[in-house]
């Protein structure tokens, strides 16, 4: 496993990225510590819901408003 200090990495960091990539490890350190450049995974974006997605209508309101409030300290 090939690391580099930071000083080595940063005139090569470009390279360095293209490597991670490609899914090749790539660590850089810093002192006793370590860092690994992978690539990002980035998630799903939130899909968009038409308008009124989220409303209530009078029925489901009337149910909600209908059940005890529970004060417990264990609720909270």
């Amino acid at each position: 496993m090939k690391t580099f200090s930071v000083t080595e990495a940063k005139p090569q960091l470009g390279s360095l990225v293209d490597k991670a990539l490609r899914s090749e490890p790539v660590f850089i350190r810093r002192g006793t510590r370590l860092v690994q450049i992978v690539p990002a995974v980035l998630p799903e974006p939130i899909a968009i819901r038409p308008e009124g997605y989220f409303t209530v209508d009078e029925d489901r309101a009337a149910f909600i408003n209908s059940m005890p409030i529970d004060d417990s300290p264990l609720a909270r």
